[in-house]
């Protein structure tokens, strides 16, 4: 694993770190504006730690809480996480409270 004292980090180490490609990783760049690591005069992305912890709030919520890409941009885009660039859980919990409630409703039809 990646130790997080590092100042800067490399895509591939990201890719590692995640388990994910490093297209995926530059698609999401293409994709959310929060996600815009520097470039070195070469070319080669340099991700700060605040980089590092953007990518895992879009990891998390495509990935493990499965939104789509168009459903993370939302909530990144209403909620606080550009400022400290952590999830309203309030939100997510809501959320999660109204999925179940679907998925039981559309059970019993």
């Amino acid at each position: 694993m990646v130790s997080t004292e590092k100042k800067y980090y490399t895509i591939g180490e990201i890719a590692d770190l995640f388990e994910v490609s490093t297209s995926l990783i530059r698609y999401w760049e293409k994709r959310f504006k929060q996600l815009s690591p520097q470039k070195s005069k070469q070319g080669i992305r340099k991700y700060t730690s605040e980089d590092l912890a953007k990518f895992k709030m879009i990891y998390q919520l495509i990935k493990e809480q499965g939104y789509t890409i168009k459903g993370a941009q939302e909530i990144l885009k209403n909620s606080t996480i550009n400022s400290g660039f952590k999830a309203p859980k309030e939100v997510i919990e809501h959320l999660k409270e109204i999925k179940s409630f679907l998925q039981n409703l559309h059970k019993d039809l």
